[in-house]
């Protein structure tokens, strides 16, 4: 039953090593983990972190996969490439923890949304 609101697709990738150029520009040789299925949902609304130049909002989603045997883990990023909301297409997060349980029926992801 779960997997039937699974009606999105991701990609969630090791990115490995990152290195920055001197222009800026990050390089990375990633890794596919998973490839597929997805449902999105935001988890709650956004947190407000305050900064001496400006505040910051950063937005939480919960992201359910089948379960499966991927080693997924905390730091791998997660890219939505398919969603009845076009919105969320192409949208990047980064896996932050998951649930885990013997009465699961899909794998839930908290997620954080980030700008590269």
């Amino acid at each position: 039953m779960a997997e039937s609101l699974m009606r999105d697709a991701c990609l969630i990738e090791d990115l490995g090593v990152v290195t920055t150029t001197d222009d800026g520009q990050d390089l990375t040789s990633p890794v596919v983990v998973y490839n597929g299925k997805c449902r999105v949902k935001p988890a709650s609304t956004a947190v407000v972190t305050p900064s001496v130049n400006a505040s910051a909002q950063t937005w939480q989603y919960k992201v359910s996969i089948p379960l499966g045997p991927e080693p997924l883990r905390a730091g791998l990023r997660v890219t939505i490439t398919a969603s009845r909301d076009p919105s969320m297409v192409g949208l990047r997060l980064m896996l932050r923890n998951l649930d885990r349980g013997t009465h699961i029926t899909a794998r839930r992801m908290w997620c954080t949304e980030v700008s590269r």
